[in-house]
């Protein structure tokens, strides 16, 4: 054995003595490795061999495991984040001595007003239902004639404006005919703006469904014939745009109105626009309000309802222009392309306004709502523009709440970054070429951290990959070596180890129990598909095992 040997020892000095080197024995206790002197030789009965130490041993296939992260290395970038917050409102808070008096000084004519816009309510809606009587609700449009009656419950809204402080009000242009423009959209800044085109236009509008039961409110809104949707059910919104669509195209029924943002924002950029409005091809006219200020930001973003309405009806003023821009025709080719009509559109509005556009949506605010529910410092960075994020990866805003809820568990800083370390200890890895890896493919600035915007496009890439699905599949028959349908504990750590050697029985313990969730036995496919489908970047580990 002597003589064979001697070729695979390295670096002997000129004495004959043999330099300290990492030795692997290979016997029937299987392969190990260990720093050894000269005198190991002495009294070795197994077959030995010494290398010097090498990334291969330490991480195992390097080449399988190259082969298992090349099929989810290509993540979109989207860019750098703005640091733009659409729902941020600039005075939330009664602040500074002037506004401290003032409030104080209006609180009887807070009391006041109240009592009158109680009353006006009251007044609107027994004008509301004179009006509808004998009306029925499935009716296909309403009568002309119900129409002028409405003409009472139109100028109660004006009284609702007048009390909130808005008793001018700027108009520049003038609204189109239907037949011109039977479709006219507008950005939304807040709850004043329905009921301004409720006065002025007396439009049919897309309303949430939960609004047609809104006490006193709710009647005076069924009058105005509105299309209900529910934002959560895609029938819903199907029917919503086929109803736009029938409606604008019929002289009967009136302009059709719509906030294609979805939302309300600050008033300061125009986000992502949805596209019912655009579909049907027909002429838009765009209208934009402006709710110029000094004291207070009339915006309804990220302050509630009540404190909202508290701060408008405690100033002596609130100010309002709306601004009726020229009626835009879609060309041919955005007929056929909506998305590129409704960018038209919205970019003649931002330039009206002088604000810039983002691709935030709805989704943004209830993110950055949810972070803040999560105790997360800075909310608003959490904000990813769900725009891109559904048009790029085709990801739900509810699938991008179930990504917040694991990147809170892992302990972001205060500006909203994870580090390495606390990604491989949140997942149990080992410091490896394979864990260093995945966190690459969320560190696409290569800064040494992610934000939530990189977890979001790592994590949905690899979910939404054309192979996810039947690469789980083929990982787990990889780790069912026994080919019994599950994967038993010393399978599970012989399918880590091959790309994790160095991982400890501990770390392996740990994903046995996050792996089984019923706690009996061994791992299901259901089990382990429900674990892959939370931890789509976990899959690459399990699918070295394929190669």
């Amino acid at each position: 054995m002597g003589e064979d040997l001697l070729p695979l020892l390295k670096d002997v000095d000129v004495q004959g003595e043999l330099k300290p080197e990492f030795t692997i024995l290979v016997g029937d206790k299987g392969v190990s490795k260990r720093r050894e002197s000269t005198n190991f030789l002495n009294g070795c009965d197994d077959v030995c061999m010494t290398i010097s130490i090498s990334d291969a041993v330490v991480d195992g296939d390097r080449g399988r495991m190259q082969k298992a992260m090349e099929l989810f290395s290509i993540v979109p970038s989207f860019g750098k984040q703005t640091s733009i917050d659409p729902f941020l409102n600039m005075t939330p808070r009664v602040s500074g001595l002037y506004e401290n008096a003032k409030t104080i000084l209006l609180l009887p004519l807070l009391i006041l007003r109240l009592a009158v816009v109680a009353l006006i309510l009251v007044v609107g809606f027994f004008a509301t239902k004179f009006a509808l009587a004998g009306w029925k609700k499935s009716q296909v449009v309403l009568p002309k004639w119900r129409r002028k009656l409405m003409g009472v419950t139109r100028l109660c809204g004006r009284g609702i404006l007048y009390c909130f402080g808005f008793h001018w009000i700027r108009r520049i242009g003038k609204p189109a005919h239907k037949d011109t423009a039977p479709i006219v959209v507008s950005n939304h800044v807040s709850f004043i703006d329905p009921i301004f085109y409720f006065y002025e236009l007396f439009p049919s509008i897309v309303s949430s469904k939960s609004h047609d039961s809104m006490f006193l409110a709710g009647t005076i809104i069924r009058s105005m014939q509105i299309i209900p949707v529910d934002k959560t059910d895609a029938e819903s919104r199907k029917y919503a745009t086929i109803e736009i669509k029938r409606r604008a195209a019929s002289m009967e029924f009136p302009s059709v109105l719509l906030f294609p943002e979805g939302t309300t924002t600050n008033g300061r950029t125009l986000i992502s626009f949805k596209l019912g409005a655009f579909a049907p091809g027909f002429p838009i006219q765009p209208v934009v309000i402006r709710y110029p200020f000094v004291h207070l930001d009339v915006s309804w973003g990220d302050i509630s309802l009540a404190n909202l309405m508290f701060r408008m009806l405690t100033q002596f003023n609130n100010f309002m222009e709306v601004e009726y821009l020229p009626v835009v025709y879609p060309s041919e080719r955005e007929v056929q392309n909506p998305a590129e009509f409704a960018e038209r559109v919205r970019h003649t509005m931002a330039q009206a306004l002088c604000v810039p556009v983002t691709e935030h949506t709805y989704g943004d605010l209830m993110l950055s709502v949810n972070a803040q529910r999560l105790c997360l410092r800075s909310p608003a960075s959490y904000m990813v523009e769900m725009g891109k994020i559904e048009k790029v990866l085709g990801l739900r805003s509810g699938e991008v709440m179930s990504f917040l809820e694991k990147f809170a568990a892992m302990n972001p800083s205060y500006s909203g970054t994870v580090s390495m370390n606390q990604f491989l200890e949140w997942h149990h890895l080992p410091r490896c070429w394979i864990s260093k890896k995945i966190f690459d493919l969320y560190d696409q600035s290569g800064q040494g951290f992610i934000t939530f915007r990189e977890f979001v496009a790592a994590s949905g890439s690899i979910s939404k990959h054309k192979d996810f699905n039947s690469r789980m599949k083929a990982a787990f028959n990889a780790c069912n070596l026994r080919s019994d349908g599950c994967i038993s504990a010393l399978e599970l750590e012989k399918t880590l180890k091959l790309s994790m050697p160095s991982i400890s029985s501990a770390k392996v313990n740990m994903w046995f129990k996050k792996l089984h969730l019923h706690g009996e036995g061994d791992i299901s496919w259901e089990e382990f598909q429900a674990f892959i489908e939370v931890n789509p970047e976990l899959l690459p580990i399990f699918m070295v095992g394929t190669f």
